[in-house]
């Protein structure tokens, strides 16, 4: 087989939402779901992709990869270059992300064969102030609450581009998950 035969493209769904609505526990269930079907995959949390203090300067970046203005451009592209040597096609992913064309672009940086299919989880705002009140500790509720509800707010109103809405009011990670890899295809 030639070597410039180009690779399968990997299949990326990215979970989003406000702070709060559960991106990270319907991340787990898909997860769980998939290893339970078989399947191989990887998660990739990003909020820890950009995690660090000092943030590096946009000269720490280009020095490091010529063009890069984003640690997690470097560093999801460290991860998934390990996860493919081991032969991984699919990748979940979850993260608030506002600017969903920025999102696209960074990813993209990372792992240029990327298809990826956005998903925006959505609440109504008594059901995420539960969420917050019960994973919220401390001093930080009233803030987190508000900038919350002001991301649900912008995300309700942006345009589709091809994102899967799925509405989390009333319904269980599991049966969020099922309905989610039947809509990917992923799982039957």
């Amino acid at each position: 087989m030639p070597n410039d035969i180009a690779p399968d493209p990997v299949n990326i769904v990215v979970i989003t939402g406000p702070a709060g609505i559960g991106k990270s526990t319907l991340t787990w269930e898909v997860g769980r779901q998939l290893a339970a079907a078989g399947i191989a995959h990887a998660i990739v949390e990003t909020d820890e992709l950009d995690r660090v203090y000092p943030r590096p300067s946009r000269a720490d970046l280009e020095r490091l990869r010529p063009g890069t203005l984003d640690i997690s451009t470097l560093n999801l592209a460290a991860i998934w270059a390990t996860y493919r040597a081991l032969g991984h096609r699919r990748l979940i992913m979850s993260g608030v992300m506002l600017h969903l064309d920025f999102a696209r672009r960074w990813i993209l940086a990372a792992i240029p064969d990327a298809r990826i299919t956005v998903v925006r989880l959505q609440a109504n705002g008594t059901t995420l102030t539960e969420r917050l009140i019960q994973r919220e500790i401390g001093s930080g509720l009233d803030d987190q609450l508000e900038r919350t509800l002001a991301q649900a707010q912008r995300m309700a109103g942006e345009a589709d581009n091809g994102a899967i809405r799925l509405e989390t009011d009333d319904r269980s990670p599991e049966e969020l998950a099922r309905l989610l890899l039947a809509e990917l295809g992923w799982v039957r």
